[in-house]
C-alpha cells in the first residue's frame, strides 16, 4: 500500500465547496426576490386602500359641511335633491373616484335620513387579481 500525502486525498473537496455555497446563495437571493416582488404588490394594495379610504372621508366630510342637502349626495341619486350644486359635488366626486382608483368598479353612497346615517362604498379590483376589493365607510350624519 502506498502513501500517499494528505493532499492529494482531499483534491476537488473545495470546488464541491463552492458549488455548494453557490447553490445557497441561489436559492437565498431567488426567496429574497420573490420576497421583495410581493412586498411591491402589498404596497401598492395599501396605497389603494389608503386612496378609497381618503375618498370615502372626503365624501363624507362634504356631506357633513352641507348637512341641509344630505340627501343629494346619494349615489346614484335617489331623487329628493333641492340644491343642484350639491347633486353636481357628489357627481364629481363620483368620477373622480372612480379615475383615482385603478380597477375601479363602482363608487355608491346612500344616505338612510331615517337612522341619520351615510354608507359610502367603493369598489375595485387589483389587477390579476378576480376578487373585488371593497371599502365601505358608515357614518352618523346628524
Amino acid at each position: 500500500m502506498k502513501n500517499r500525502p494528505p493532499r492529494a486525498r482531499q483534491r476537488g473537496i473545495t470546488l464541491l465547496d463552492a458549488l455548494i455555497a453557490l447553490a445557497v446563495l441561489a436559492f437565498g437571493l431567488l426567496g429574497l426576490s420573490k420576497l421583495q416582488a410581493r412586498m411591491l404588490v402589498q404596497a401598492t394594495e395599501g396605497q389603494q386602500r389608503m386612496a378609497a379610504s381618503l375618498l370615502a372621508d372626503e365624501l363624507l366630510n362634504t356631506m357633513l359641511v352641507d348637512n341641509a342637502n344630505a340627501a343629494c349626495y346619494a349615489l346614484p341619486a335617489a331623487g329628493g335633491c333641492g340644491s343642484a350644486a350639491a347633486s353636481a359635488r357628489a357627481d364629481d366626486w363620483k368620477v373622480r373616484a372612480l379615475a383615482s382608483l385603478p380597477g375601479a368598479i363602482d363608487a355608491t353612497s346612500v344616505v338612510d335620513g331615517g337612522n341619520n346615517r351615510m354608507t359610502v362604498t367603493l369598489t375595485w379590483q387589483f389587477k390579476n387579481d378576480t376578487d373585488p376589493r371593497t371599502h365601505q365607510v358608515i357614518s352618523d350624519i346628524r
